[in-house]
């Protein structure tokens, strides 16, 4: 089981869209390099909204910028507010908004001076705990349409250019692929196949999402796959709530004429997408855990792709094996002991107003550092029967002091080989519990 942070095909219930210039690139600039952070199969970009520095998710599932009502965007100054509905992935009811107009948008030395946005009101929708680093929104659409974009995964940069051909030398060997556009988003057909069954199905490419695939094994009836070993699992969260469905893997996917093999893929219940199949043809979306693969140029304007494997192409696809989500549950402060490495020839003996003497080679500091809790258990799993519950904090992984280490980090530990021994240490109810779980690969 692995997080996932998927908003997926934002449908906005109100009528009419601010009509945008969009961002625009200094005259004397042809492109721009902009850094990302890559963490949990996201991109993370910083930003700059009226005045304000945050960071936002770069998700191509998604037309129009979100902003999340969150502790850290309180001191977001926003414009024209206008109270709205909003739906997403989930069985929830739609969920209250703002949308706001004329805001400054600044992503490095691109600027959009009268951008749209939605704000999201409900606490629950808060992607920082499962990310752990705060993300305070979500932009898509309105950062590709205006110019070519090259992502590179492997040295976590994207670069912008107003001509497509600047973003690719001659001796790299990409493939064009035609993109299809519905509401703004980007679709293309992929073989996939499983079995005796090759099909080309039409999916959206989606860089919110952090599988390599979600199938809509029912969308159509040439198009029904059903993987076997499968386990069944909890998929991510939505702007509507949570989503579940089965998990498994398929022979193949290939992004033109670049294949994958044994991938892992995502099959979400019906009842939690139903919206998604009134896209007519819609098979699924292709996430991050394979865009990651290959080098992508993205090329909105004329509806292209261009495509070519990357080193990642060949790294195996693994999962969370333990069975247990974790997420970041916020800050808290610590005692750290730091030797000094250098003594002063006029050091004395420091003594306490009790009259123990005090080490002046230590000296004792205060840090905020990041906590994890489990979140979510599969039953049955090896976190179910190693004895973790909900809301258990982890304090050591490994014999690694989790307030030390990432989100990530800890995940890794989680997908390890199968049979592999993940010793935890947690704390519940005050107490610290000791516990070993197996490893056990239920898609082989």
């Amino acid at each position: 089981m692995k997080s996932r942070i998927l908003f997926l095909l934002l449908v906005l219930l109100v009528s009419g869209v601010l009509a945008q210039v969009g961002f625009q690139l200094p005259e004397h600039r042809k492109k721009i390099v902009l850094p990302f952070t890559f963490v949990q199969n996201l991109i993370i970009i910083p930003v700059v909204l009226n005045g304000t520095p945050l960071n936002f998710m770069l998700d191509t599932g998604v037309e129009h910028t979100l902003l999340f009502s969150l502790e850290d965007t309180d001191q977001v100054q926003l414009n024209q507010m206008e109270a709205v509905k909003v739906r997403g992935l989930g069985n929830l009811d739609a969920i209250d908004a703002y949308s706001s107009e004329n805001n400054r948008l600044e992503i490095g030395s691109m600027t959009d001076r009268a951008h749209k946005l939605y704000l999201i009101l409900d606490e629950k929708v808060n992607i920082s705990t499962s990310v752990g680093m705060p993300i305070n929104g979500i932009i898509g659409y309105h950062f590709f349409k205006s110019y070519s974009v090259r992502i590179d995964y492997v040295k976590q940069k994207i670069i912008l250019s107003r001509e497509v051909n600047r973003l690719m030398k001659r001796r790299e060997p990409f493939t064009a692929i035609p993109l299809t556009f519905i509401q703004n988003k980007p679709y293309l057909h992929a073989t996939t196949a499983l079995g005796a069954k090759v099909t080309s199905a039409f999916y959206l490419l989606d860089t919110g999402n952090t599988d390599v695939a979600w199938l809509f094994p029912n969308a159509q009836p040439a198009f029904s796959f059903q993987p076997y070993p499968y386990v069944d699992d909890y998929l991510g969260r939505g702007l509507s709530g949570d989503i579940y469905g089965q998990r498994g893997r398929i022979d193949s996917i290939a992004l033109g004429p670049f294949s994958v093999k044994r991938p892992l893929v995502a099959f979400p219940k019906g009842d939690f997408i139903q919206h998604l199949l009134q896209i007519n043809g819609r098979n699924g979306s292709l996430g991050n855990e394979l865009l990651k693969r290959f080098h992508l140029v993205w090329d909105y304007p004329n509806q292209k792709i261009y495509v070519y494997p990357n080193a990642l192409i060949k790294d195996p696809f693994v999962y969370n094996m333990s069975g247990i989500e974790i997420v970041h549950s916020g800050l808290e402060w610590v005692t750290e002991t730091k030797d000094l490495t250098v003594q002063s020839i006029y050091a004395k003996n420091v003594f306490s107003n009790s009259g123990q003497r005090i080490n002046d080679q230590v000296k004792v500091l205060f840090a905020l550092r990041p906590t994890y809790v489990v979140d979510l258990i599969r039953v049955n799993s090896p976190g179910d029967l190693a004895g973790l519950r909900k809301g258990d904090q982890l304090y050591k992984i490994n014999g690694y002091l989790c307030t030390n280490i990432t989100l990530d980090e800890i995940n890794g530990f989680l997908k390890m080989r199968d049979g592999k021994t993940v010793d935890i240490e947690y704390i519940r109810n005050g107490k610290t519990v000791t516990t070993s779980l197996i490893l056990k690969d239920l898609l082989p």
